[in-house]
């Protein structure tokens, strides 16, 4: 249960530290050595964490274990061969990940055409950093970036949904509807830093993988559509205009 509680409790805590060392850093040191400093290490730190995490859940609960194993299998789809499910897998995945992204960019430039997002701070509470974010990973050679952004939605997908959903279900006996709910939550709550309407965003798209996590009984097509959701992300540049 204490770790079930704490990946619950992990984007509070994240930023609860991140927040903390941000504002000794910048008392310590000067701005600009503060902004390099991020610019090289804001996208470490979270995938750091996230392993952290992982690692916690494995070596102190034993069922994690086992439920993570089993969260890694292939899926069949419709008694299909291997190929034809691996086919069915790809396109699905990558269509949704990219689906989602569009729909994301379509609805956050309606938000701003219709001089919802003028006032800074209203802009802010919505939209938080998500364009100072995107640029400093473009900042970064292509391998490390890759490693960042696809290693975070692997391990987010392993925590959200193969952790949270399968332990919520099958250890705790909380109804699986219930469990999509807890884990799409804890989930959008993570992307605080990108504000308001990322929340909401990311907690609907924690519901859309969770659901295919749940209909394939596999990580695997959760991992992709999630991986390639962040590639584009950070590297097709979409403005968004106010």
């Amino acid at each position: 249960m204490f770790c079930f509680v704490f990946v619950l409790a992990y984007p509070g805590l994240f930023y609860l530290v991140h927040g903390g060392l941000y504002l000794i850093g910048s008392w310590v040191l000067s701005e600009k050595t503060m902004d390099a400093a991020l610019d090289r290490y804001d996208f470490v730190m979270p995938l750091a964490s996230l392993m952290g995490v992982l690692i916690l859940i494995l070596s102190l609960c034993t069922p994690s274990v086992r439920i993570l194993t089993s969260a890694f299998e292939w899926p069949m789809w419709f008694g299909l061969s291997m190929s034809f499910s691996l086919g069915i897998t790809i396109f699905f995945s990558i269509g949704i990940g990219a689906a989602f992204y569009f729909t994301e960019i379509i609805v956050a430039r309606a938000w701003l055409k219709l001089r919802m997002g003028n006032k800074p701070i209203v802009k802010q509470w919505m939209f938080g950093e998500t364009k100072l974010i995107v640029r400093q990973g473009q900042k970064l050679p292509i391998s490390l970036l890759l490693v960042c952004i696809l290693g975070e939605a692997f391990l987010e997908e392993v925590l959200w949904r193969g952790y949270l959903i399968s332990y919520a279900n099958n250890v705790l006996n909380i109804p699986v509807q219930y469990a999509v709910v807890i884990s799409s939550l804890a989930f959008g709550m993570n992307h605080l830093a990108y504000g308001l309407a990322n929340v909401i965003s990311k907690t609907l798209f924690g519901v859309i993988l969770s659901l295919m996590y749940i209909a394939s009984e596999s990580l695997l097509p959760c991992i992709l559509c999630h991986q390639v959701f962040n590639i584009m992300v950070f590297k097709i540049r979409i403005e968004w205009k106010s």
